[in-house]
């Protein structure tokens, strides 16, 4: 015979996920229909903020600046010659300011093909690890498909996939053990952060769990996270105390009389041969071990559990 008693219970979850960069760097050119001339940049290359990454075909950019520039020339020295004679009176107000605003113009266009020239040597915007190379030689770039991918500062986290009925009892800096194909024993991360959206093509919420160390993990492999949920205190009793038909779970009461009676209760968690339940207190008698040879009213023999 034992009685319940308040226990204290740390439940856990198995789920799976995918290793993602934990933040994405896209690599996008500014310049569309141009095609690409060289790639320096490799999958699972470390590159610096800055550092080139590809270069495009700029010999028509250079063309339209060699003649913006000349075009530049000749109204910087039609302006010159109007601005010579403005004192004579020989030229009216609009039409100096006509020559101004038309330098100006051509200036304006002559600094925009230069920066596409510019543009043209594709240039890392972060640091990181570059995981998706799309850019080939020869081929067209333009500025909506990207070219490379890259893991800001190269790092990696695990996006676990949790049941929306157990996504609100997951909580960030709680503790999850991680197993990566390829990477002997478990990985120790934390939770990051949890998703407040349930995705409706799986019914889940995503968590972003920190790993200790990306060292052999690659983007897009499988991960299986066990997340430690909320603890959840309660009181307990032994697993082989708790009993079920078709009406429920229940065990079986001691009354003061010695005789059992069905006594309905509603587990909550069990673990490691634990059960916490709802529905008893803790003066409650049970039995502990109850057998399918017991029925309602059989009297029996108390003897307290050690």
């Amino acid at each position: 015979m034992t009685s319940p008693h308040t226990q204290t219970i740390i439940d856990h979850t198995g789920v799976a996920g995918t290793l993602v960069p934990r933040e994405e760097t896209t690599v996008m050119a500014e310049l569309t229909n141009v095609r690409i001339l060289d790639v320096s940049a490799e999958v699972g290359d470390r590159v610096k903020k800055g550092d080139p990454l590809a270069v495009l075909d700029a010999e028509g950019l250079r063309l339209q600046l060699a003649q913006m520039e000349a075009d530049y020339a000749k109204a910087r020295d039609e302006a010159t010659r109007t601005l010579s004679i403005k004192d004579t009176g020989a030229v009216s107000e609009s039409l100096i300011m006509e020559k101004r605003s038309a330098l100006a113009t051509m200036k304006a266009k002559v600094e925009e093909a230069k920066l596409a020239i510019r543009r043209a040597t594709v240039h890392a915007p972060t640091g990181g690890v570059v995981f998706e190379r799309r850019a080939l030689v020869g081929g067209i770039a333009n500025a909506t498909d990207p070219l490379f991918r890259i893991a800001r500062d190269g790092e990696i986290e695990a996006e676990l996939r949790v049941p929306e009925g157990q996504a609100n009892r997951v909580k960030p800096a709680s503790n999850v053990h991680l197993t990566v194909p390829g990477v002997a024993g478990s990985l120790l991360g934390s939770v990051r952060l949890v998703s407040p959206r349930i995705d409706a093509s799986d019914r889940a919420a995503a968590v972003r769990v920190t790993v200790p160390s990306a060292q052999g993990l690659m983007v897009g492999g499988f991960v299986h996270g066990d997340i430690e949920l909320n603890p959840v205190t309660a009181l307990a009793l032994p697993a082989t105390a708790i009993q079920r038909d078709g009406e429920g779970a229940f065990v079986w009461e001691v009354d003061a009389s010695n005789h059992v009676v069905r006594h309905p209760v509603t587990p909550l968690l069990q673990r490691d041969g634990v059960t916490l339940v709802e529905g008893v207190t803790p003066d409650l008698r049970v039995v502990q071990r109850a057998g399918t040879l017991i029925r309602a009213g059989d009297f029996v023999k108390t003897v307290e559990a050690r």
